[in-house]
């Protein structure tokens, strides 16, 4: 009768290790677990973005090309190529239209569009120097006498994954 208690009680001792080793593996791999959860990075935040340039007012729909300009710092905010930080040229399909510029990096920038009658790629003016073609601005900001219009009127801030803009009014000057 000993016999059968001491092989009852091994039995006990066995089924007890085996069920000690195996919480002592969950326990490691559950404590694994959570320290690799813990040590993912957070997600960086995002430091560029869309920025949406709707303009509305357009005329002569089918004619001439739009082009939009985008900026960074600079006094005046005139419509050259050249001067642009990136640019878009498309065709004028609508009264109203909105152009994406993607991928850019988060600041302060300032947009010029110009409807670009016969499609040199430049403002025509008469010989005052009066645009004969049609313009909008950031913020609708607009020129004096003396030129186009001022950085401080026409910048706005883009920090968000899209930023939309007050809709661009185009402008004729010449009217």
């Amino acid at each position: 009768m000993r016999s059968d208690s001491s092989q009852t009680l091994v039995g006990v001792f066995l089924v007890i290790s085996r069920l000690s080793a195996f919480a002592l593996c969950v326990g490691l791999i559950v404590s694994a677990v959570v320290a690799d959860e813990q040590s993912v990075p957070p997600t960086p935040e995002p430091t560029q973005g869309t920025i949406q340039v709707p303009i509305k007012n357009l005329q002569n729909v089918g004619r001439g090309q739009l082009i939009v300009l985008l900026f960074k710092r600079m006094k005046r905010v005139e419509p050259k190529i050249s001067r642009a930080y990136k640019s878009q040229i498309l065709s004028v399909s609508g009264k109203s239209m909105t152009v994406n510029f993607k991928n850019i990096a988060f600041g302060e920038y300032a947009v010029a569009v110009l409807h670009d009658m016969d499609k040199d790629r430049k403002l025509d003016t008469n010989f005052l120097g009066i645009p004969r073609e049609d313009l909008g601005c950031s913020n609708n900001a607009k020129g004096g006498p003396l030129g186009p219009p001022a950085w401080a009127k026409a910048r706005f801030r883009h920090n968000k994954a899209t930023s939309p803009l007050t809709p661009l009014k185009m402008w004729r000057v010449y009217d």
